[in-house]
């Protein structure tokens, strides 16, 4: 959003002698402040994809998933502060294990503060992710949970940049309650690393142009909970591949996902029992998704 200031010297150059009237015109010219732009920002996207695919596990049964977000934005001399809603359809199946329920969709609350020094950027922030109308055998359910994280990049050139994730949760999935049901005391604490990269294609074709990207990361998950129900270390890691098409606003993502999970280390996370249909939801799988992302400022 943006205010206009009007200059009142239009009124000066209207009273004053005609050969004057250059003279005025030009000074209002000159002393005219520049329009204020207000530090208030929305950003908002929307995406769809063949599989709502989350550090390599499929959220959506392997089945097309969409999702929208609104980001509103206050922009300071000290660096962005952010608070967001990002909604998203998912299928989990209802039954079958511990602890699968049926969710109406996963809605994100999220916030925090970014910026950027030269080449190197940082952003600090929270998320919750909210699974509403749970149920499981006929019953409320609740795999509710929150992140803190930190995200750090830094630009080697225009087109060329690295970067660095961490995420934290005390109660992963909120899956020591399930544990507590199970009559097994633990937590399920997890810390999420990983590496990532970007390269910006140098060829383009107007408003068309393309990068590749990918990530490698680690799930450090506390097994205790899962080992004494009975699963495995559900801990894992975790990596993707893609090259991408932007034109304008739009980025048409064609990435691969994957895992070093078998079947068991695949039920142990998702803690179900062997030969569940959603065994192979942790498989390499190939994801297509079209995306659109811009901000109330852009469109001015």
């Amino acid at each position: 959003m943006r205010k206009v200031l009007v200059s009142v010297a239009a009124l000066a150059v209207c009273a004053a002698p005609a050969f004057a009237a250059d003279m005025v015109a030009k000074a209002a010219k000159k002393a005219e402040p520049a329009p204020m732009v207000s530090p208030w920002d929305i950003a908002f996207g929307g995406v769809i994809s063949t599989d709502y695919n989350f550090r390599g596990v499929s959220q959506s049964n392997k089945g097309p998933s969409g999702g929208a977000y609104f980001e509103p934005q206050f922009n300071t001399s000290i660096g962005q502060f952010y608070a967001g809603l990002a909604v998203y359809s998912i299928e989990w199946p209802s039954g079958g294990g511990y602890g699968f329920t049926d969710p109406a969709a996963e809605v994100d609350f999220y916030g925090g503060w970014r910026n950027s020094w030269g080449p190197v950027f940082l952003d600090l922030g929270a998320i919750y992710y909210y699974y509403p109308k749970e149920m499981f055998n006929g019953a409320t359910d609740n795999s509710d949970f929150w992140e803190a994280y930190a995200k750090a990049s830094y630009a080697v050139t225009p087109a060329l940049t690295f970067g660095g994730n961490v995420f934290y949760t005390p109660d992963l999935l909120n899956y020591s309650e399930t544990f507590t049901a199970a009559g097994v005391s633990a937590d399920a604490s997890a810390v999420y690393a990983s590496a990532t990269a970007k390269w910006i294609l140098p060829w383009t074709a107007g408003d068309l142009g393309s990068f590749v990207s990918g990530e490698l990361g680690h799930w450090w998950i506390d097994d205790g909970g899962f080992v004494a129900t009975g699963f495995t270390d559900p801990s894992y890691t975790y990596y993707n591949l893609g090259l991408a098409l932007t034109y304008k606003a739009v980025t048409l993502d064609l990435r691969y996902h994957g895992t070093d999970q078998d079947t068991a280390d695949c039920n142990s996370f998702l803690l179900v029992a062997a030969g569940n249909p959603s065994s192979d939801w942790c498989d390499g799988t190939f994801v297509a998704s079209l995306k659109f992302d811009t901000a109330l400022s852009a469109l001015k």
